[in-house]
């Protein structure tokens, strides 16, 4: 027995000899080595090329003038990274403005309305819409009225010019919040990130726009989000019990372990996102007003990412575990939830 597995030839994969590539030639890479620069295939990032192609200048007859490819490619590189604009001019043969005016230019293509319409969704009016969240939800949770789960999260910057004070958050440095909605398969549908880092989650959540659409009475009724204790309970937000609260009750003990099992998606695409875009997960160095943008690009190229197969979102699973009824529209949605649970 131990000859045979001797002598099984073990299949080691060819080492790829590194070198330098010229840009004109940059879709010619190894693959693995190509995903690792980019975070996305280069078939996809052809896509992408496709999407923006309306929204971004082609380079002319010029020949210092960059391609739409070549920006997207300068772009994703530098999100990817969150190297310096100097090191990535030196890579595709350009100057450090040349960079600086590309990351601008394709940054405010992510953002235009078009794409953000078709990337980053929060439809509250739309009946269709929320049932299909709910039953994603239904099929991870034993919840059936939850279209998503709301959580803060905190991107590090650079100590701002002016009224740096403002963005020392907890974390004994300076940040910039970020609060978002995700759905079941790990998928943002808003985000809000135009808060320094001193400011609570619950204050940023109740002055976006989402949780209007909650208060103003446009959202379907009886849904909620779910949120952590951190997030007051109310006609947005179911949050758990307090732990005082669960001492003597094994059904709310219950509903604060199954909300727990279930917000765990919000952290996971938090992960996500920064493993994917370094520019989030280390210290930033772009100022605040111009984050934001950078912030709300990212998160569109990771749910495109999701939606052309790059990676994979939160998987479901295939047997719906929530039967649960609808609770009705009122405030006492959480009290339902447990006593039917």
């Amino acid at each position: 027995m131990a000859s045979l597995f001797f002598n099984v030839r073990q299949q080691r994969q060819r080492n790829v000899r590194y070198q330098r590539v010229h840009p004109s030639s940059v879709f010619q890479q190894n693959d693995r080595i190509f995903y690792s620069k980019y975070r996305f295939r280069r078939e996809d990032v052809k896509k992408i090329v496709r999407m923006l192609e309306p929204l971004l200048p082609d380079a002319g007859l010029e020949p210092w003038e960059i391609s739409r490819e070549d920006q997207v490619l300068i772009t994703l590189r530098y999100l990817a990274t969150n190297s310096h604009q100097t090191v990535i001019a030196d890579c595709f043969g350009v100057c450090q403005k040349a960079v600086s005016n590309v990351i601008t230019r394709v940054v405010d293509a992510l953002n235009h309305p078009t794409i953000e319409a078709r990337f980053l969704r929060f439809w509250p009016s739309d009946e269709c819409w929320w049932l299909r969240r709910s039953r994603e939800f239904a099929r991870n949770s034993r919840f059936t009225n939850v279209i998503g789960c709301v959580d803060g999260c905190l991107i590090r910057i650079q100590r701002p010019i002016n009224f740096g004070n403002h963005y020392y958050c907890r974390k004994a440095c300076c940040a910039v919040n970020m609060i978002a909605v995700v759905d079941a398969r790990a998928r943002f549908m808003y985000i809000n990130c135009g808060f320094a880092g001193r400011h609570h989650d619950s204050f940023i959540w109740q002055h976006s726009q989402a949780a209007a659409e909650f208060d103003e009475g446009r959202a379907r009724p009886g849904y909620r989000l779910l949120g952590d204790a951190g997030f007051a309970n109310s006609r947005s937000v179911m949050a758990p019990f307090r732990e005082r609260a669960t001492e003597n009750d094994v059904r709310k003990r219950r509903f604060n372990r199954e909300h727990a099992k279930a917000r765990r998606v919000v952290e996971q695409a938090f992960g996500a996102l920064k493993r994917r875009f370094c520019i989030l997960y280390n210290i930033t160095r772009i100022q605040p007003p111009k984050l934001q943008k950078v912030v709300k690009a990212c998160v569109i190229l990771y749910n495109i990412g999701i939606y052309l197969g790059t990676h994979r979102g939160q998987s479901l699973s295939p047997i719906r575990r929530g039967w649960m009824t609808h609770p009705p529209d009122n405030d006492h949605v959480r009290e339902f939830v447990v006593e039917n649970l």
